[in-house]
């Protein structure tokens, strides 16, 4: 099988794309008798003489998120060229938080360009970018999303399909710490788009509560400068965004990692915050949400509130030894088979093989 990945995140926003295309890919190019490539999304729509080479050769085009615009058009362009072209996905574009970066494009149809002189103005997207991807969804023959609430927010536009975000098992083995420290590096690391789980979930308040508390204890954000501003303490440190080889190695640094979430976007997230955590044997303490089902019984799971949260961050602490004993085990041996190359023939392809086999709807 012959499978082609339009991955939509440019360099400085690189995250989704690396679950959504890059992982799968270099999979299925390590499977015997299929091959995978990787498209921009610039490409994509520029039908450049390269992407014009790999579409034709695909059995199968798997369009990441930016189901708006030209992408719709280059959709169709395949689609009466006989190929199957399906959507991926992994974040609830229809009901984001205010707090969100994305939430005035996705919510409001604003689109922020810069003019000759300089200035940003402020465009206006008609239609509105939620109703052109309502669009995409029904143009495509299958959704994939790796959570059960986006697949069912979108069963009523599209058939869905819930696959997992899998690991890179390579990424996770003999990983050194970033940082290291005597004391406990309670953290979090991650992108623009979890500010609000922080400030609604009660873990803010808890850490804050807990600095003043302990002198045991240093604590660690990556990526939000708004959240490590907001951490009223000394005992702190901020990590810039890392490149991606530094990625794991950072998460390394921490001895107890949070997964804090909040709101009905972050019940339709993926597992691979808490399940990166699993694959470096980092014990993890995340929002008792259907986010983190699956993962119950390898972590620390709470009822959000400031007073919950410090109450499991006390609690690991105080009992460390038991909960690293259980990430060194279980967690990690869980973890370990939620890779790419365990599942990408007996879920992902399989499901590809289906769709390319199936009439549009």
């Amino acid at each position: 099988m012959n499978v082609v990945y339009v991955y939509a995140d440019s360099p400085g926003e690189w995250n989704c794309s690396e679950w959504n295309c890059i992982s799968p890919s270099n999979a299925i190019n390590r499977t015997k008798n299929n091959k995978a490539e990787i498209l921009y999304m610039n490409d994509f729509i520029a039908n450049t003489p390269y992407a014009q080479k790999v579409c034709n050769e695909a059995d199968i085009i798997v369009v990441e998120r930016n189901f708006f615009g030209d992408t719709l058009v280059m959709v169709q362009y395949w689609k009466v060229r006989n190929k199957t072209v399906i959507a991926i996905f992994d974040d609830a574009y229809h009901i984001m938080h205010p707090q969100n970066i994305s939430y005035g494009f996705w919510m409001d149809g604003e689109l922020k360009r810069q003019n000759e002189k300089g200035q940003i103005e402020v465009h206006k997207i008609f239609p509105h970018p939620i109703e052109q991807f309502k669009w995409g969804l029904k143009m495509v023959k299958g959704v994939q999303v790796p959570s059960r609430g986006l697949a069912d927010d979108w069963s009523s536009i599209a058939k869905t399909y819930y696959i997992h975000n899998y690991l890179d098992a390579d990424r996770y083995v003999n990983v050194e710490p970033l940082h290291k420290r005597d004391d406990f590096m309670i953290g979090w690391c991650g992108s623009l788009s979890h500010h609000s789980s922080f400030t609604d979930s009660g873990v803010l308040d808890a850490l804050r509560r807990i600095a003043r508390k302990r002198n045991d204890v240093f604590f660690l954000i990556s990526g939000d400068q708004r959240l490590y501003d907001m951490l009223e303490t000394k005992k702190k440190m901020f990590q810039p965004f890392v490149p991606r080889e530094q990625w794991t190695s950072l998460l390394k640094s921490l001895k107890i990692g949070l997964a804090p979430l909040s709101g009905e976007f972050d019940k339709r997230r993926s597992w691979i915050k808490a399940l990166e955590y699993m694959a470096l044997k980092i014990p993890w303490i995340g929002t008792d949400y259907p986010t983190y089902t699956d993962l119950r019984e390898f972590g620390f799971m709470v009822k959000n509130g400031y007073n919950n949260w410090e109450n499991a961050i006390n609690e690991v602490i105080d009992h460390y030894p038991d909960y690293q004993k259980l990430a060194d085990n279980q967690a990690y041996e869980f973890a370990m088979e939620q890779t790419s190359d365990k599942n990408v023939e007996k879920v992902t392809l399989k499901l590809y093989e289906k769709l390319i086999n199936e009439p549009y709807p």
